[in-house]
């Protein structure tokens, strides 16, 4: 299947159509050195021989081997130079693939860009209700390319998705980029305390428009001064070093371990507060207030009054219950609408 015409495309996207290109007659497979890319889920391959119409021109018996996917997988694509790239989702016409560009979300934002410069992370949900889609890489320089396909599997179990109270919420916090393609599953078990730090980084990278890389180094901040001896996950020290987070004690943070309701809210709040948000708020009135730890209750105060946490039914925090990942999730959405 010819190529050229995709990467005219991306070209004339780019140049808002303004320029011309041409693609050199020696392209080949570029380098994977230049980016790398991962799906949320996968279920094997499929090699089929389909017929497109791309970009008005009909190529028919095209074989293609595509990676099966399930519904609302997410592609992250990562530059580690500058490259052109697009996301085509293919809808079936009179038993013909046709082609058109999908939105890639950025820093939070959907756009439709197809030039991603270096150390730039895009990602793409596939929930447009097309049956296949496909990544294609262009290196500008010397004309290489790269194409991937995936198809969705529509025999993939749908057993692992949210509650329905909680699936809108997760769905948007997905969808503004909130959420690593590696927690997007098992969202009714309980959250450790260092994927609890990744979504908090997430928030922060998306928030600033930065990579936590950038952020660090705008507070002087620097990674090799790891206090913990039972973890070297990158967001747990990132956050611990911005006072986010805290360990255990001797050392240790456990990673592993899960946390309770009242620690997320002060995690939520600490995260506020170094985003530069005034976090003092009315004292809430639940009614198993007297539980809740005196450490934590500006935070719970905080959390509650901006409707980022709520109760639990007949007006009880429930400070020290266990919290989910569909939970964090969710409030991690609701503090990003706060923080907006």
């Amino acid at each position: 299947m010819k190529r050229r015409e995709k990467a005219v495309l991306i070209w004339l996207t780019i140049c808002l159509m303004t320029f011309s290109f041409v693609m050199p007659a020696a392209a080949a497979e570029i380098s994977k050195d230049k980016y790398t890319y991962s799906i949320s889920k996968k279920s094997g391959e499929v090699k089929e021989t389909l017929t497109f119409n791309d970009l008005g021109d009909v190529y028919k018996d095209v074989t293609i081997t595509s990676i099966l996917v399930p519904e609302k997988a997410v592609l992250n694509y990562t530059a580690k130079v500058d490259t052109s790239v697009v996301v085509f989702g293919y809808s079936l016409v009179n038993g013909v693939l046709v082609s058109s560009p999908v939105p890639w979300t950025i820093n939070g934002k959907k756009e439709l860009v197809n030039a991603l410069p270096a150390n730039t992370t895009g990602t793409v949900t596939f929930d447009y209700g097309v049956p296949y889609y496909e990544l294609f890489i262009l290196d500008e320089a010397t004309g290489d390319r790269a194409s991937y396909f995936f198809k969705i599997d529509t025999s993939a179990a749908i057993g692992d998705q949210p509650d329905a109270w909680a699936k809108i919420e997760v769905d948007e916090a997905i969808s503004a980029g909130l959420i690593p393609a590696e927690l997007q599953n098992n969202y009714k078990k309980l959250i450790t305390r260092a994927d609890f730090a990744k979504i908090i980084i997430r928030l922060l990278e998306v928030e600033k428009s930065q990579t936590i890389d950038e952020i660090l180094a705008e507070k002087q901040v620097v990674l090799s001064d790891n206090p913990f001896t039972d973890t070297k996950v990158k967001e747990v020290v990132a956050a611990y070093l911005m006072g986010i987070v805290k360990g255990k004690g001797n050392g240790k943070f456990d990673p592993s371990g899960s946390i309770t309701r009242q620690e997320a809210a002060v995690m939520l709040t600490n995260t506020a507060k170094v985003l530069g948000y005034k976090v003092p708020a009315d004292a809430s009135a639940f009614a198993d207030n007297s539980i809740i730890a005196s450490w934590a209750k500006p935070s719970v105060d905080f959390v509650s009054m901006h409707d980022v946490m709520k109760g639990i039914g007949n007006n009880k925090f429930s400070p020290k219950g266990t919290y989910t990942r569909q939970q964090a999730y969710i409030t991690i959405m609701r503090l990003d609408i706060v923080l907006k």
